[in-house]
């Protein structure tokens, strides 16, 4: 009888530590998923310990930072890390929602560890990016939009040359960024194409074209306006170290885009 009731304790602490350790690479994986897509630090930790709460992970510890997830289990003696890639994307709401919608499922106890674990790790794979066509399309309706708002400007010629050379730069930066990794030289080099083609517009055209309204317009989708609401946050939260990371983020991305335009606009 004593070996039974030995036996099925040892049974219960080794799937115990089992739940822990899948418990642990989940805590991690959710971490990453939304820091990689554009979440701020207080939502990510706040995902992690309520994950823990549910667990019933006593006085879980995490510290975050914008390239990197430390949590401790004290009383199961674990200790992990995890880097977090650089972000490719600046802003992936959809796997954000995701995240927040099965963690919430877990912590009311609708799914197993093991069912949280495995539709976690696959939420990468099952939510497509939306393809380079829709997002081209996305920016050049972006432009024409904030262009009418800012100018009050409806003549044809503006609002067609402001969805063309929206797209068109914002199509070199996605490409440029996809295929090299250099974020801040694709928005530069995109933001350069958009004052080259003002510059041979002005030179073609007569007015009612206005390069500068259309320069307004086109600008708009590089404008990094989450970047800075998100950096403004977490020094609200008073996570001084990443809101000071992108509030840097924000002002190169600002810096690329303002320079690729100043160094033509003078032609024109």
């Amino acid at each position: 009888m004593t070996n039974y009731s030995t036996d099925i304790r040892l049974e219960m602490l080794k799937q115990a530590n089992t739940n822990a350790h899948i418990l642990m690479e989940s805590c991690l994986l959710a971490g990453q998923i939304l820091m990689a897509n554009g979440s701020e630090i207080s939502r990510a930790e706040d995902v992690i310990l309520r994950m823990g709460s549910a667990a019933g992970i006593k006085d879980l510890q995490v510290y975050i930072l914008l390239n990197a997830i430390t949590i401790t289990f004290p009383e199961q003696g674990m200790t992990q890390m995890r880097g977090i890639p650089p972000r490719i994307q600046t802003m992936d709401m959809e796997k954000i929602v995701a995240v927040n919608d099965l963690t919430r499922k877990f912590t009311a106890h609708n799914i197993t560890i093991e069912t949280f674990a495995d539709q976690l790790s696959k939420i990468d794979m099952t939510i497509p990016r939306f393809s380079l066509k829709l997002q081209v399309v996305s920016a050049m309706l972006i432009a024409v939009s904030f262009m009418i708002m800012l100018t009050r400007n409806t003549e044809p010629i503006n609002l067609f040359l402001t969805g063309v050379t929206s797209g068109l730069a914002y199509a070199i930066a996605f490409k440029i960024r996809n295929k090299f990794h250099l974020r801040f030289f694709g928005l530069f080099v995109a933001s350069l194409c958009m004052s080259l083609m003002m510059l041979i517009c002005a030179k073609l055209l007569a007015p009612p074209f206005n390069p500068d309204i259309v320069i307004i317009g086109a600008i708009m989708p590089f404008v990094p306006g989450v970047a800075l609401t998100n950096a403004v946050r977490e020094i609200m939260a008073g996570n001084f170290i990443s809101g000071q990371g992108r509030i840097i983020e924000a002002l190169l991305t600002a810096a690329s885009v303002g320079l690729g335009i100043v160094l033509l606009s003078f032609f024109y």
